[in-house]
């Protein structure tokens, strides 16, 4: 194994630890790869084994089909979601599948999370969440449809399941994982208040965060 395709597994390996950390995934729920620069390879983590357990030899190494080339276990059972994003997307270099409990309780009432944290506009460029439809997931047929509805967004809902982001590094995608959730927690704290919905940033501020970020100088 060469050392950088090892130091990749690496970053896999801990995205996961952070993620439970944070309370996004628990056990082995979710799902997190990367495309390994400069070839048609992704890295993803295996099927069914808990995160804590999860060492850099249980990545698991397939082509852009989802096709095994090195592993010990099966890849997570989304891999051809993951697989089609880096065929879709060429920009795209990390993929990142939560199921935190915030968003999940939001969208499975139908209510949309507004851009009340700078965070999430910056990560998102002020365009927020696409809605993906329900279907059961683990096909190609549930990764097209995901994607039909992702259009130019950088995340999608998958309601009553969790959130798929993408990044141009896998960092950049659990970033935004993080900022959705966040927003979504303050949403959720307002909804309790009872007082109405929450003030967002208003239009011209969104507009200046997302030129800073198109400039390289946006986000916290």
């Amino acid at each position: 194994m060469f050392a950088e395709e090892l130091n990749f597994r690496r970053k896999l390996v801990k995205i996961g630890r952070r993620a439970v950390s944070l309370g996004f995934v628990m056990n082995s729920q979710g799902n997190f790869s990367l495309r390994l620069p400069g070839t048609d390879y992704v890295l993803i983590k295996p099927s069914a084994i808990p995160y804590e357990d999860i060492e850099v030899e249980d990545i698991v190494k397939v082509d852009l089909y989802g096709k095994v080339v090195d592993g010990l276990h099966k890849p997570s059972s989304e891999v051809d979601t993951h697989c089609l994003a880096y065929r879709t997307y060429p920009e795209v270099a990390g993929c990142a599948h939560v199921e935190s409990p915030y968003l999940n309780a939001l969208y499975a009432m139908d209510k949309e999370v507004p851009n009340v944290l700078g965070n999430f506009v910056y990560l998102f460029e002020g365009k927020g969440l696409a809605f993906g439809p329900s279907l059961r997931s683990s096909s190609e047929k549930f990764g097209k449809a995901m994607f039909d509805a992702m259009g130019n967004n950088y995340g999608v809902i998958w309601k009553n399941h969790g959130l798929f982001c993408v990044g141009p590094n896998i960092e950049v995608a659990f970033d935004r994982c993080v900022a959705a959730e966040q927003a979504a927690k303050v949403y959720w704290l307002v909804l309790a208040l009872k007082a109405g919905e929450p003030d967002v940033i208003p239009p011209q501020i969104q507009y200046e965060m997302v030129e800073a970020v198109r400039r390289g100088a946006g986000g916290g």
